[in-house]
């Protein structure tokens, strides 16, 4: 099976398991936190400026209501799943996503180089006892 960044077709587990360190179809997984606000306030700022204040208050609170209730569902599920977590990164990119290759990689170079100190250390106790 192949999959693509504009597979919007199937969002099954089967599917993420599979797709590995793809992101979600049109995610914004390297998008920096701190673009990511500064878009989110350009975007506030355009649209309040066209709508009269009583509708730009019942517009605000209803998105303000949808963020909070996304914000507590998602903290909550994060919390459960992953405990307390890691502060924000670039080098913690995909680090507990146990389908991603990325992480094998990792892990592949950790045991080797591991497995390169150990066969030092045999050499030098193989010297000791030649001697």
């Amino acid at each position: 099976m192949t999959f693509s960044k504009n597979d919007f077709c199937n969002f099954s587990e089967q599917y993420f398991k599979q797709a590995g360190c793809f992101d979600i179809p049109c995610g914004f997984q390297d998008l920096n936190p701190d673009l990511f606000v500064i878009i989110g306030a350009l975007v506030g700022d355009a649209l309040s400026g066209k709508l009269p204040f009583n509708v730009q208050n019942a517009v605000g609170n209803w998105l303000e209501l949808v963020g909070q209730m996304i914000l507590t569902y998602n903290a909550q599920q994060q919390y459960l799943q992953s405990g307390p977590g890691l502060p924000y990164s670039p080098t913690n990119k995909n680090i507990s996503n146990m389908f991603c290759t990325q992480n094998e990689k990792k892990e592949l170079v950790s045991s080797v180089k591991e497995l390169q100190k150990q066969l030092e250390k045999m050499k030098k106790e193989m010297e000791k006892m030649k001697k």
